[in-house]
């Protein structure tokens, strides 16, 4: 490469070497910029010990001062606990809804608020001809109607008297119970013979027959409990009166019946169900109890529950 040629290599134009100054300069800024712009940090010595001083005394302060000074800022989830759940004062006694004070109902752990709507209903010339009706008092929480229910007692010339037989239920208004009630036989009892019985409802009438059919009949009194929506002191209530013969229990074939046969029970899901199939395939015919608890899906609980309902 000759001379001239090197020279006019490396030889540059006013505007090229403008723009190479430039270049230098901006890279020359950028390099020494955090100098320029970064400031010396000075710890604070007296500031920090102050600091620490406040902190100290707010970990004295009194408990009782710090719960004054917090009060405003309750949560809502407390202020609602105490507005829905039962005061802790309140008890259960028979009562008569038409003519039960603003007191008693309070009492009962009823709120202000339908305390008033009831007064209004009874002032207006409402009357409460069954112990159903509390239901429809506008306000009475689901949970408070089951509550109070069973302890319902209806009296007075205006409530219709109901027909003198043998299944009358008549008040022994000395003991506060039910002293002529006859007991019912709850595998052959219709809901009428159900509504019959102190606090029970058309519907849990209904709940009774429907959950025993599917059953196949109670074998013991207590199962009575384990209807949906009959409340533990509803159930209590109304106990001494029921009967029961177990003798008339239908009983499943373990060996023969089907997976839909098995799953309508309500002690059978469909896993126990199908386990029973499956093993009566595996291994062949159920003979005894024994060889249904190696089924791992039926526990020693839901075995005693049903064992009145099989047969082998």
């Amino acid at each position: 490469m000759s001379a001239n040629h090197l020279k006019a290599y490396f030889n540059f134009s006013k505007k090229e070497r403008i723009g190479i100054i430039a270049l230098i300069a901006m890279v020359v800024l950028l390099w020494f910029a955090p100098e320029l712009f970064n400031r010396e940090f000075v710890f604070d010595e007296n500031g920090y010990a102050a600091f620490r001083n406040d902190i100290e005394q707010l970990r004295q302060q009194p408990a009782l001062h710090r719960q004054n000074r917090d009060s405003a800022g309750t949560s809502y989830s407390s202020l609602a606990a105490a507005s829905f759940d039962t005061p802790s004062h309140s008890r259960l006694f028979y009562f008569d809804p038409n003519t039960l004070s603003p007191e008693g109902w309070k009492q009962l752990g009823v709120p202000d608020k339908t305390i008033k709507t009831i007064q209004n209903f009874i002032t207006r010339g409402g009357r409460f001809y069954k112990a159903e009706d509390i239901g429809k008092v506008y306000g009475l929480r689901k949970r408070d109607y089951e509550r109070l229910l069973p302890y319902v007692r209806i009296t007075g010339k205006n409530h219709e008297q109901p027909a003198k037989d043998s299944t009358v239920v008549r008040m022994n208004s000395s003991a506060n119970v039910y002293a002529d009630l006859p007991a019912v036989e709850i595998n052959t009892a219709d809901t009428i013979v159900f509504k019959r019985l102190p606090g029970i409802t058309g519907t849990l009438a209904k709940r009774m027959v429907s959950f025993r059919d599917k059953l196949g009949g109670f074998y013991s009194v207590d199962q009575v409990a384990e209807v949906y929506g009959l409340s533990e002191p509803a159930f209590q209530l109304i106990k001494p009166y029921l009967h029961c013969d177990a003798e008339v229990i239908r009983k499943i074939d373990i060996n023969a019946a089907g997976l839909d046969e098995l799953k309508a029970h309500p002690y059978i899901k469909y896993q126990v169900g199908n386990a029973v199939i499956q093993y009566r395939q595996q291994h062949g015919p159920f003979q005894n109890r024994d060889d249904l608890s190696r089924l791992h899906v039926l526990s020693d609980d839901l075995l005693q529950k049903l064992g009145p309902y099989l047969s082998y």
